[in-house]
């Protein structure tokens, strides 16, 4: 395939470089879902069939409509337009988000979950078949065989960029298929990663919907992963999402694992601390003249989701047009993230703290 053409970026060190922008789980508990309604204009771009959750997420867009990609994590299936929409522990999203993480700038979505086949195999076809329809790349997941052997590898103005996702479990629901969703195997997700290389992907990347919930800690299974995958030629960075709390940035071999990085919207009702805190985290990777791609840099933005009303995604030290509702609860929540973030040499290495206004 011919490469894509170069484009002029002051700052990128090398020949070419792709930024790519991250958040976690988009977890849509009935009260978004209410939020969502409340915030409906008839009219609205956004809005459909009475509901709206560009508001909820519109302050993404300075770090995740400049980037070359922006991935989400959706961690439920979706259900029809008309529902029934429910929580927790089954859940059944409303696919009306689509359209604003579409807007706020997001090109795909990963969709491997303990949650996946909350709603059975139709959940799983219908999910696939939104996210299409709103244009949305997506890596976890299949309707069939060949779609599960077929990379996922997404073309940027930088370069090529493969993703592979998995999941540690399903909460105890039995695939169809074994290509319906892809688990946590090092040996498989290191074939699918080889595969996006043979089909043109110059980075991968690797999301792992891994660990224990509300731990701040990765766990074995973790840190296992992120070294074994890290150590292959054909993983560039593995990153994850399910713990519901944020967990460290580490580099590893010159390599950076990104172990948990929140919630990016969701409305939990528990007594764990750090729920309402998450990561959005941004990574450049840079080709020098001989064609060899490296991390040339990772930054990081600490966030907060109140608890309502209104739910808005914010960053968590606030901007004049995105402030949280209880500023000091977000700024313990900053202030408990960077020393999580930074708990294995993250900030020795090199990865920044982002400001809050992109």
């Amino acid at each position: 395939m011919p490469e894509p053409p170069p484009r002029v970026d002051p700052a990128c060190p090398g020949v070419r470089c792709v930024t790519v922008t991250l958040t976690g789980d988009v977890l849509l508990h009935p009260e978004l879902v209410e939020q969502a309604r409340l915030d409906a204009t008839p009219g609205a771009p956004t809005a459909q069939d009475g509901l709206d959750f560009l508001p909820m997420l519109a302050a993404q867009r300075p770090w995740t409509e400049p980037a070359d990609l922006a991935i989400c994590h959706l961690e439920t299936p979706l259900a029809s337009p008309d529902g029934p929409f429910l929580g927790w522990p089954e859940f059944s999203a409303p696919p009306q988000v689509l359209p604003a993480l579409r807007a706020v700038g997001y090109d795909a979505c990963t969709t491997a979950s303990n949650h996946t086949l909350d709603q059975g195999p139709r959940g799983v076809d219908r999910t696939l078949d939104a996210l299409d329809a709103a244009g949305l790349r997506h890596a976890g997941s299949a309707r069939s065989a060949a779609e599960e052997a077929t990379p996922v590898v997404l073309d940027t103005p930088g370069g090529r960029v493969g993703l592979v996702a998995a999941t540690y479990d399903l909460n105890g629901h039995d695939p169809d298929a074994p290509w319906r969703v892809d688990l946590l195997d090092a040996d498989a997700i290191l074939d699918r990663a080889r595969a996006a290389r043979a089909a043109g992907a110059e980075v991968v990347l690797v999301a792992l919907h891994a660990g224990t919930e509300y731990d701040r800690e990765p766990n074995g299974d973790q840190e296992y992963l992120a070294r074994t995958l890290l150590a292959d030629p054909a993983v560039d960075l593995v990153y994850g999402h399910h713990a519901h709390v944020v967990q460290p940035i580490e580099k590893i071999g010159g390599k950076w694992a990104v172990y948990g990085l929140g919630n990016a919207i969701a409305a939990q009702r528990t007594s764990a601390p750090g729920v309402q805190d998450g990561l959005l985290v941004t990574v450049r990777f840079s080709r020098d003249a001989s064609g060899a791609w490296t991390t040339a840099g990772v930054g990081w933005l600490p966030t907060h989701v109140d608890d309502g009303p209104p739910n808005r995604w914010c960053p968590a030290d606030g901007t004049p047009t995105c402030a949280p509702v209880d500023p000091d609860a977000a700024a313990a929540g900053a202030a408990d993230t960077a020393a999580i973030v930074e708990s294995r040499g993250a900030a020795q290495a090199g990865a920044v703290r982002l400001p809050p206004t992109g």
